[in-house]
């Protein structure tokens, strides 16, 4: 996929006046990259996470593929375990748009079952079936940079959603908007600067 990525820089780059950046406040930057006719049935997005605190458990709506240019997490893997013990989970529906509707108990505990690693040159896969969540590995920074194709000609998820132990959701919940001029432009600064910086090591490295 690094090849791939040079690509969607070099294209986003040469076509950023009409490039749809979004941003959720204080956490992430997201590049929503146009696409090339042979690759009509991906999306490829940069996603430029500011601030790579845990983020509450959920799933996606589409499976995709990430790889990491910058920085570096640990990704949980969850699931609703029916131990018997009487625990409620509750499943929260969840829409674009980082919004949130029904709130639906289900019988069991939820549970860390993986874990996996995820820094530059990795490539993590995700499937709509799978709950996860990312949290910052100490030695490192919360800022972390990756390309990301999802596959949108698969089966999409019916619903997306986010679990939590408790009825209430103890993470940020600020929706995804336009990015403003100013972090368009603090973002085609950072797209440039991790393209001459891959091209740097492909050429020296």
């Amino acid at each position: 996929m690094e090849q791939k990525s040079i690509e969607y820089l070099k294209y986003t780059l040469l076509n950023w006046p009409i490039v749809d950046v979004r941003t959720v406040p204080g956490i992430m930057h997201q590049v929503v990259c146009r696409t090339y006719s042979i690759d009509s049935n991906m999306e490829y997005r940069f996603h430029w996470f500011l601030d790579c605190t845990e983020t509450y458990v959920h799933n996606h709506r589409y499976t995709f593929d990430t790889y990491c240019l910058e920085g570096e997490y640990m990704e949980k893997l969850w699931e609703i375990i029916d131990d018997d013990s009487g625990t409620t989970t509750y499943q929260h529906s969840k829409t674009s748009g980082n919004k949130f509707g029904s709130i639906m108990p289900v019988s069991g505990v939820l549970r860390t079952t993986d874990f996996r690693h995820h820094f530059p040159g990795n490539i993590l896969h995700v499937d709509t079936n799978q709950f996860h969540s990312i949290s910052p590995i100490t030695r490192s920074s919360n800022h972390v940079f990756k390309f990301v194709a999802r596959q949108i000609c698969s089966s999409a998820a019916e619903n997306t959603y986010v679990l939590s132990p408790t009825e209430s959701i103890e993470a940020p919940v600020d929706q995804i908007r336009p990015a403003t001029p100013e972090e368009r432009q603090c973002v085609y600064l950072k797209l440039e600067q991790i393209l001459e910086r891959i091209l740097f090591n492909d050429a020296f490295g």
